[in-house]
């Protein structure tokens, strides 16, 4: 445990990831990984429902990010799912008496050490574990501060509760094979274009999702009030807050994220012309802060925008990000001027027979 570097990050599956890859030699920032990763998304869902609200996401659907960056980067990587509780621990105890560190999705809601007010019922939630001692495992969330420990009855728990059904249960996943040298400049091109793809090239007959889906969520907000009834309208109008601001990194910080990752890359590449979009990309987490500041005091019932003056915020912000792709998708399109590889600082040799992406039931 004493080798491992524990990150506090700023959202959790790409924490994850970047703690992974760097216990491998590959010290990759958590910024980094969510652009490689492809983790910018956008979509509001109405027939969708988590914790009784429409679903609105900012990022990439859970695990993407993890199983993109390993593809793009050239790592070989493991991801088991199970449905028995007791054969999921058995295996994760395999795992850590090998010495290998275990990513975990979970359910936070059990998680013992999370702060009571940040417990929801999301089991979409990212961690490692390091090791098993006595009846407890060692863990590096990224949401805290410090490593801790959680019980196994609750990390039991927390693995094979109710959530939402659309994902996962009994799932780990951790790297088994990475290469001496890492291709950057092939791995940003991919996660870039994926980016500008799932934010301008979704099919019409699906106008929930990508920057169509900013104006979808705009119209809705206008309609609900109508259709719903104002208390409902100001539950639906906190869910949308909740998810953007609370329920990781949201709306805003998934913008600041990803400018960071543009930023990283102009820097790694020597790609100027990403300088710029980083920048844009900060306004837009800028414009959503903005969004969320109001549309939660209308749902407090202590409004200072009406429902279509909220409405028309979120339109100019599908304008502004529709804006920042298309520039985006211009810039990509071009390359970058150089190629660079990343060798591996202290690379722990794996036999890699474990590699791939099993499923067992």
């Amino acid at each position: 445990m004493s080798s491992f570097q524990h990150i506090h990050a700023a959202h959790c599956e790409s924490g994850v990831t970047a703690a992974l890859f760097t216990d491998l030699g590959h010290p990759l920032s958590e910024p980094m990984v969510f652009g490689i990763g492809g983790g910018v998304f956008f979509g509001h869902f109405s027939i969708v429902r988590v914790m009784g609200v429409p679903l609105t996401t900012f990022r990439s659907f859970p695990g993407g990010i993890f199983k993109n960056a390993c593809a793009r980067l050239g790592i070989r990587c493991r991801r088991e799912r199970f449905w028995s509780p007791r054969a999921g621990m058995r295996r994760l105890d395999d795992l850590l008496e090998q010495g290998q560190r275990v990513g975990l999705q979970v359910n936070i809601f059990w998680l013992p050490y999370i702060p009571r007010p940040m417990r929801v019922h999301f089991n979409g939630h990212n961690l490692v574990v390091l090791e098993k001692r006595g009846t407890a495992y060692l863990i590096s969330d990224p949401v805290m501060e410090e490593v801790r420990e959680c019980p196994a009855d609750r990390l039991v728990r927390a693995r094979f509760s109710g959530g939402n059904r659309y994902l996962s249960r009994g799932l780990l996943y951790t790297p088994t094979r990475v290469p001496d040298t890492l291709e950057l400049r092939t791995a940003i091109r991919k996660g870039l274009r994926q980016s500008c793809d799932h934010m301008l090239r979704i099919p019409r007959p699906l106008p929930w999702m990508g920057v169509r889906g900013v104006g979808h969520l705009a119209d809705q907000i206008a309609a609900w009030p109508s259709r719903q009834g104002e208390e409902t309208a100001r539950a639906w109008l906190a869910g949308v807050v909740r998810m953007q601001e609370e329920i990781g990194t949201g709306g805003a910080g998934f913008r600041y994220l990803f400018a960071a990752f543009l930023q990283e890359a102009a820097e790694t590449l020597g790609w100027s012309a990403l300088a710029p979009l980083s920048e844009q990309a900060t306004q837009v987490g800028d414009a959503w802060r903005g969004f969320a500041l109001h549309a939660s005091r209308r749902a407090r019932n202590k409004p200072d925008r009406s429902w279509d003056q909220l409405a028309e915020m979120v339109r100019e912000i599908g304008q502004a990000e529709r804006a920042l792709f298309e520039a985006l998708d211009r810039v990509q399109r071009g390359g970058p001027p150089q190629l660079v590889a990343v060798p591996a600082t202290d690379v722990p040799a794996t036999d890699g027979t474990e590699a791939g992406d099993a499923l067992p039931r």
